[in-house]
């Protein structure tokens, strides 16, 4: 019972290390900083992704006193940045960028000036962010999580490498009930409201499906069929979770 007890908290330890190595390394992961300014500090966000259906809000934070701040921007391809100076209200500074279609992206930065001593954050080239139409927060969390369970049900089944008495073969059929519900249903919604598609329009089979969510659905079932048709389940097992908790924490 113990043994168990441990294979499951170490299961569920790797694979929430895994999750945040999955967000630090997303292409969605947003620019942060904080610079120090005339002895003040300045904080900034800078988001790489924005769903939603209006203009993306745009904030710098400090409590320095003086300070102009102007966010520049422009779209993809075009060589002149374009200006808006931020409103102030209390020790936050903001503004809106325009707002763009699903799938549009805009480079983005700000330029910081004091008494006309002026940078740039969080640096020259900007950054780039791509817009897409507004999911839900409960959609979002499932998205995530269906995902992160999967990937902890198959890191326990490989962590059975370890057990005398392992129970690999009933333990298979969880992740796959986890990457069929992720690929084939959270996947597509998500993908069918950040295109605005809706009642809009009807998508196409590559618009609702991704790559790196199918593999994971593939991996496994290749996996279960080698499970139940080897009698060296237990480093098909282990493997199987190595190779999909690369695919999960680390976005290349």
């Amino acid at each position: 019972m113990k043994n168990q007890i441990i294979l499951w908290v170490a299961a569920f330890s790797i694979a929430f290390i895994f999750g945040y190595l999955n967000r630090i390394t997303s292409d969605e992961y947003p620019v942060t900083g904080t610079v120090k300014y005339n002895v003040e500090k300045v904080s900034y966000l800078f988001d790489k992704v924005y769903r939603g259906d209006n203009n993306y809000k745009f904030q710098i934070f400090t409590g320095m006193k003086g300070l102009k701040v102007k966010l520049q921007y422009k779209n993809i391809g075009e060589n002149v940045w374009k200006e808006i100076t931020l409103k102030q209200n209390d020790n936050m500074y903001f503004e809106f960028l325009p707002k763009k279609k699903p799938g549009e992206k805009v480079i983005y930065r700000a330029e910081l000036d004091y008494n006309n001593d002026k940078i740039i954050v969080p640096n020259n080239e900007g950054v780039q962010i791509i817009y897409w139409g507004r999911v839900s927060k409960p959609i979002m969390l499932f998205y995530n999580l269906v995902l992160f369970f999967g990937i902890f049900f198959t890191t326990r089944i490989g962590l059975e490498y370890f057990n005398k008495n392992e129970k690999i073969k009933k333990l298979s059929l969880f992740p796959l009930i986890f990457f069929i519900f992720y690929g084939m249903l959270i996947v597509p919604i998500k993908q069918t409201y950040e295109l605005a598609a809706f009642e809009n329009k009807i998508l196409q089979i590559g618009q609702l499906f991704d790559l790196r969510s199918l593999l994971f659905l593939v991996i496994w079932i290749v996996t279960i069929i080698l499970i139940f048709n080897s009698k060296k389940r237990k480093i098909i097992s282990l493997i199987s979770a190595i190779i999909l908790l690369l695919l999960y924490g680390i976005n290349i």
